[in-house]
């Protein structure tokens, strides 16, 4: 079963299955979330870039969890390229208590969060508007990585 990229955009991944795009993920790219809770990842991106909980850039993600002690969930693009720029995030997380975890494309991410770039990385905090949701997508992101 292929995912859907929204917004129309066609970007040569649009009909490989989920498992396929895993194959084409870097090798450091663990943990991996699993098909369904990608797609919660990907719904929950949507209703935080509309609230704008977003972050979605190296910088302000790291001054976010670094300096203000901000507490979210990041997700990383499994095919990033060059992967040097964000292997040491993770790190970081560890760090800092901040559950992390891997979605195969930076396609899929960039569409579903509504950028037309593509994004390596995002970090979504909280909000009231959709607590449930960032609940349920915390505590599976947070039992995938062990934190």
């Amino acid at each position: 079963m292929a995912i859907v990229t929204g917004e129309g955009a066609d970007n040569g991944y649009t009909g490989l299955s989920y498992e396929d795009k895993v194959e084409y993920a870097s090798p450091i790219a663990h943990p991996m979330a699993p098909e369904k809770l990608a797609r919660r990842l990907f719904k929950l991106t949507r209703k935080a870039k509309r609230c704008k909980k977003v972050d979605s850039s190296i910088k302000s993600v790291l001054k976010a969890i670094e300096k203000k002690n901000a507490s979210g969930i990041l997700v990383l693009a499994g095919d990033a390229s060059p992967i040097d720029a964000i292997s040491h995030i993770p790190v970081v997380c560890e760090e800092f208590n901040i559950p992390y975890c891997y979605v195969p494309s930076k396609a899929d991410l960039s569409a579903h969060t509504g950028f037309a770039g593509f994004l390596a990385l995002v970090f979504i905090t909280k909000s009231d508007e959709y607590g449930t949701l960032y609940d349920k997508c915390f505590s599976a992101v947070d039992q995938l990585t062990g934190s």
